[in-house]
Formats: structure tokens, sequence, C-alpha cells
């Protein structure tokens, strides 16, 4: 009797992988069109997307899973971007913050639609509000991370308190972006970007002991 063997967990992986990336564009395609994420129905989905029923409860238990798996991918790449930021050399000035500012502007705007409908279903389902905050807080905590060693080095202002100022930086940040810039122009995104870099600029680095 021949051996059952499994496939590799990279390729279920990679399938699932391929299965949100479909739902996304799916996802993606109607909420261009005017739908909201809360109005489309599971069938809606699948037949935009072209993919069986049977599938979509495979790799997803119910809309505010799939949302969830959506987001996976959109937060991955505003972390990636964030981190351009926070990983910026003591020798910043205030072109390179605005360069990395911009490149989260840039990952956002590309799926405002996805951000949107998290925010929208934070309000109503527990799951979905609990990996909202958490995304929040990650941000936060990378922020207050780079504030703390920025001080030690002497290139972020000593009196700056890291954990509150990150906070409120963060949800500045999240607010701005979900309030301000979906549907703005690039000259208008251009104006944005450059007031929250002066924004953070003035907060962070600005009379700080190394520019003194």
């Amino acid at each position: 009797m021949p051996s059952v063997t499994r496939k590799p967990t990279r390729t279920r992986q990679a399938r699932r992988k391929a299965v949100v990336a479909d739902m996304l564009a799916a996802v993606e395609a109607l909420l261009e069109e005017g739908e909201t994420f809360t109005s489309l129905s599971v069938e809606r989905l699948i037949t935009q997307a072209g993919m069986a029923r049977s599938t979509f409860y495979v790799y997803f238990e119910d809309k505010g899973s799939l949302l969830l798996a959506l987001a996976e991918d959109v937060v991955a790449q505003l972390v990636e971007a964030a981190g351009a930021w926070w990983s910026l050399p003591s020798d910043l000035e205030e072109p390179d913050v605005e360069k990395a500012l911009r490149g989260i502007i840039d990952v956002y705007q590309r799926h405002s639609t996805v951000w949107s409908s998290l925010v929208d279903a934070a309000t109503y389902d527990p799951k979905v509000r609990d990996a909202f905050d958490a995304v929040v807080g990650n941000a936060a905590a990378g922020l207050t991370k780079h504030i703390r060693a920025g001080q030690k080095a002497g290139y972020i202002r000593a009196e700056v308190d890291p954990k509150r100022t990150a906070l409120w930086l963060t949800w500045m940040t999240e607010r701005g972006l979900y309030q301000l810039t979906p549907k703005a122009s690039p000259s208008e995104i251009d104006k944005l970007c450059a007031a929250q870099t002066e924004i953070v600029w003035r907060t962070l680095y600005a009379d700080a002991p190394s520019r003194r």
C-alpha cells in the first residue's frame, strides 16, 4: 500500500496567500464601485472573485475573518513603511522624515478602502476591534522604541515623554490618514505630508541636544 504523505506546509500557505490576494482584488474592486464592506454578502464576494463557496469557508470563518486576512498584508506594508522612519540614522534631516512619512501615506492610499472597512467593522465586530487596537498599539510601541533610542543618542528631545507622545502621534496619524487622504489629490497629499512632517519634526527632533 503506498504511503500517504501530506503536502508541505508552505504549499498550503502559498494557496492561502493566493486566495487572500484574489479576495483582496475582488473586495477592493467592489468598494471602489461605492459598495460598503458591511453590505457585501459572501455570495457577492465569491462571485466577484470567481471562487467557490466551499473554498471561501476553507480559509475564512466569516466576513470578519476575511477582513482580518485582507488587512494583514496592508498592515505588513504599513509596518514596513513605518520602519523606514524608525530606522532613520541619528543625523537625519527634516526631508528624510518627510520622505519616510510620505511612504506611509502612499501605502495607506493604495489600500484605503480596506483600511476604512477595518475601521468601520471595528465598531461592531469584537474580533476586528481587538485586531485594530493591536495594530495601533504595535505601531505606538515601535515609535516609542524609536523615541527612546533617539533620546539616548541625543537626536530626539530629552523632555519628550516617549510612550505618551508615541500614542498621540500614532493615533493622530491613523485618524489623519482615515479622514484626510483617501480622496485627496496629489498636490493636497504633498501639503498634508508637509504639515505632518512639521508636526513630527517640531515634536521630536527640533532643538534636540545634537542640534543645539
